[in-house]
């Protein structure tokens, strides 16, 4: 069976009644996750035959899916396509040293955290790492997944995801690069060329994998088996004001405490400390955000994304309730 006829008949699930005739009723996973690794190796991501399960993939994914789907994403979980193309003979999984039996005996994975407790990564068979490495017959190998998988309609919106993901992975790297330069309160104007999903993708995953997907304020880290979150990225100084998404105007919180902060009843001073406004009343109910008042926040690993301390300067002289004028209910 040649390269192109292999793309073209991978082992998906057919039914009728759980997948439409937009995706010739058959489910689109794999060649979702074939076409964001495309997206990954063309823009560098992926440079070597090895290739991990990283949010940069995750993302690309989620953004087919729902490009295609809509934002019920219950049945998108890219871990079952990153798994199972392995039933295609030219996607090979790579077990953790030590786990090669129990990548063996395994037969099904749904969590993330199962695969990447066994799997290291994937190698793709060299003739196919090949293709997918030239421009060329990358374009002929993605025509091929559109036309095998895809009526004219959904390819439409399918092209439509591949050009948000190709925004979001360039202006990753934009911002990325910029996290090396002296900070500045207002973004480029450049940054407008970018769609708004676009940004919003890139700096929610690069905030919130600088924070390990744990809350700034109270370390809270919940993520599902898909490895989706609990906290979103907070803008420090808001967009509606900047309009910069540099990583060190972002922390990530979770919903409770991106609440208090966006409202002024936290913020963080230039060392780091965490403040509790005075308005906050002195309660049973605001005991676990009075706790967090004279604390360190959590900070990013790498040092070069922790919070830019002028973006928290700004934050806790314009939207911090530094004195009291009316007490919560």
């Amino acid at each position: 069976m040649s390269n192109q006829s292999r793309f073209a008949r991978l082992h998906t699930d057919r039914n009728r009644v759980r997948w439409t005739a937009e995706t010739q009723h058959r489910a689109p996973h794999k060649p979702f996750l074939l076409l964001a690794v495309m997206d990954l190796i063309s823009h560098g991501k992926v440079t070597t035959n090895f290739i991990p399960f990283t949010p940069e993939l995750r993302d690309a994914f989620d953004l087919y899916w729902t490009r295609c789907f809509g934002p019920d994403r219950s049945r998108g979980n890219p871990v079952l396509p990153y798994f199972h193309l392995r039933s295609d003979g030219f996607w090979h999984l790579l077990p953790v040293p030590g786990q090669e039996a129990a990548l063996a005996q395994l037969r099904q994975v749904s969590a993330i955290v199962q695969l990447k407790t066994i799997v290291l990564g994937v190698a793709l068979d060299p003739a196919h790492y090949d293709l997918l490495s030239a421009a060329s017959s990358r374009a002929e190998l993605r025509r091929v997944l559109l036309e095998s998988y895809f009526t004219p309609e959904a390819r439409s919106r399918v092209v439509e995801a591949a050009q948000l993901v190709d925004d979001t992975l360039q202006y990753g790297q934009t911002l990325l690069g910029r996290v090396h330069e002296r900070f500045a309160l207002e973004a480029p104007t450049a940054d407008q060329q970018y769609r708004a999903e676009a940004r919003s993708v890139t700096f929610r995953r690069i905030v919130v994998e600088a924070y390990a997907h744990a809350c700034a304020l109270c370390g809270v880290r919940l993520l599902t088996p898909e490895g989706r979150t609990a906290v979103v990225a907070a803008h420090i100084v808001p967009w509606r004001v900047a309009h910069n998404d540099d990583p060190r105007n972002g922390l990530a919180l979770c919903g409770l405490h991106h609440w208090t902060f966006d409202e002024g009843l936290v913020t963080v001073d230039r060392g780091f400390t965490v403040k509790v406004s005075p308005v906050v009343r002195d309660d049973d109910g605001s005991v676990a955000l009075r706790q967090l008042a004279g604390g360190g926040m959590r900070l990013p690993t790498e040092p070069e994304l922790a919070p830019a301390p002028e973006a928290l300067a700004w934050h806790a002289e314009h939207v911090f309730r530094s004195r009291v004028t009316a007490r919560l209910l």
